[in-house]
């Protein structure tokens, strides 16, 4: 589907192209938009995220228990989330494509375009702060 061009979706991208973070709540971009003089509504801010991902420009994580969370790279890769910071994290660890067949040989699978898979437990600077 075409867009037509918007501002506002070209200030949040850009926003988050920015960060050193790759992951961000939508919430944390209206914060982060309310600050200064570019305001932005919560509602516009969710409607540009769900057509940057439309356009595969950002990718949205659901979290359980959580708000999502939108990913600048796009790209196959797996994460880990704490669940003592609620942090999300990118994982160095090369993204399976045979995980694909493996799974589809299962009866009640068609066919698997794709997978996401997020690891969960304490990260190592939680553990070391005793949190």
């Amino acid at each position: 589907m075409a867009y037509k061009h918007s501002k506002q979706r070209d200030q949040i991208l850009d926003y988050m192209k920015s960060l050193s973070d790759k992951h961000v709540s939508a919430e944390d971009i209206h914060q982060h938009f309310n600050r200064g003089d570019k305001k932005i509504s919560l509602a516009t801010i969710y409607r540009n995220l769900g057509i940057l991902e439309d356009m595969k420009e950002i990718k949205k994580i659901s979290l359980p228990n959580e708000s999502s969370i939108y990913d600048k790279t796009c790209e196959p890769h797996y994460h880990f989330y704490c669940e003592k910071c609620k942090k999300l994290y990118d994982l160095d660890v090369p993204y399976k494509l045979g995980l694909h067949d493996e799974v589809s040989d299962d009866s009640v699978i068609g066919v698997i375009d794709s997978h996401e898979i997020t690891f969960k437990g304490v990260c190592k600077h939680c553990t070391s702060n005793g949190r």
